[in-house]
């Protein structure tokens, strides 16, 4: 239920990126030359970090999940569809919309009705292989201004004094918006998973580079420096839900030649209350160190030509009856700078991330973000979170 970056970043729609995107006369997405051996690389070297691969290993640490195979045909289908309704290109057949109604009968049947899973009780997340479509957008447009008045209403009873100043109050408007945004995300039927990634921009440029790969692949197109090829194999990846896993409480844990290096707080734009306590942090610092050392290094040091060199992400719950943190992983991601290092920067925090200090070294974060005043308002703005209902659904 984490993601590669933060879950409050703008993903708005990237003209730039948009003018690379070709069609040829069967209405197939074309990508310059240049841009295919990058993104070949990027998938052979990324491959292991895509769900499938790790969950075999570890899944006994992780969410209960289920896999719906999705073809080229229904990736190029998504993608068309996409293209239709955010721009003036209509690509959109007939043929993509049947392969389309497919995948939502199979995820009716195969999920959501289904008397077998275990999804019936907590709802599921939904993703695609490589990343989930967080930026989606959801059936229901009041869900997260519901969530968030719901959890500034919380926080003002339980901080009363830090709404108000001027950064106290943005900072505590940006933690409830970041509950919403995370909740936001839970899925309970087939229509709103589709809704999500079909109106995700994450998704579509995703499986624009899993296409082009497969065109290379299928000798559509020269692979003239003779990469390594991997086989087709994208899901929509359905996740159980759990209610108890709250945003504040993921952690990104730096792994370098099989050494835990560091630890920051995932969700870098919040000043988390509880986290200013240091008692706190340090349980959490032991908590994340012994679960890795004695749950997840076994299951993945006997692969290490795969998992040397990774990030993953940790959340912790709080167990009642022990009054300790259960560790659960939420996802892993490759240790290369186009993962966000969080509190981290893989340039100034090269040696820390790399294993060359003695310690492993935590952060959270303990100022309010820089301008957070502004970047609030903004993103409270965009998503109508003010105060009002709103009563109008995509």
């Amino acid at each position: 239920m984490g993601q590669k970056e933060s879950s409050i970043r703008d993903d708005s729609f990237n003209s730039e990126s948009e003018s690379n995107v070709k069609t040829d006369s069967n209405n197939t997405i074309k990508t310059a030359r240049g841009r295919y051996d990058d993104q070949l690389l990027k998938r052979c070297e990324n491959v292991h970090f895509d769900v499938e691969p790790w969950y075999k290993i570890i899944q006994s640490e992780t969410f209960y999940t289920e896999f719906i195979p999705i073809s080229p045909s229904i990736a190029q289908a998504f993608v068309n569809f996409y293209q239709t309704r955010y721009s003036s290109t209509k690509l959109l057949n007939i043929n993509d919309i049947q392969l389309i109604t497919s995948i939502q009968n199979q995820l009716k049947e195969q999920i959501f009705n289904s008397k077998t899973n275990k999804f019936q009780s907590n709802g599921t997340f939904i993703r695609l292989s490589s990343r989930s479509p967080k930026d989606g957008i959801r059936l229901d447009s009041r869900k997260i201004s519901q969530f968030y008045n719901k959890k500034l209403n919380e926080l003002q009873v339980q901080y009363p004094d830090e709404y108000k100043s001027i950064e106290g109050k943005a900072n505590m408007q940006m933690i409830a918006y970041c509950y919403a945004q995370f909740h936001s995300l839970k899925v309970t039927d087939e229509i709103q998973a589709l809704n999500l990634i079909l109106s995700s921009e994450r998704v579509y440029y995703d499986l624009i580079e899993v296409l082009d790969c497969q065109q290379v692949k299928d000798n559509k197109v020269a692979n003239i420096n003779n990469i390594k090829l991997h086989d087709w194999n994208n899901n929509i990846i359905i996740r159980e839900w759990n209610n108890l896993l709250d945003p504040s409480m993921e952690f990104r844990c730096f792994v370098y030649q099989s050494k835990l290096t560091a630890i920051s707080q995932y969700d870098y734009y919040c000043k988390y209350y509880h986290l200013q306590n240091n008692g706190i942090v340090q349980q959490i610092k032991i908590t994340i160190i012994k679960y890795w050392q004695e749950k997840i290094q076994p299951l993945l040091n006997p692969l290490p030509e795969k998992y040397s060199n990774y990030v993953i992400d940790i959340g912790l719950i709080e167990n009642k009856l022990t009054n300790e943190y259960d560790c659960i992983v939420i996802e892993m991601n490759p240790f290369e700078t186009s993962t966000g290092a969080s509190l981290f920067n893989w340039t100034t925090d090269s040696d820390q991330l790399r294993g060359r200090e003695n310690e492993i070294e935590i952060r959270v974060q303990s100022d309010y973000y820089p301008y957070i005043k502004d970047y609030i308002e903004f993103i409270l703005e965009v998503n109508q979170c003010d105060g009002k209902e709103n009563s109008s659904s995509v």
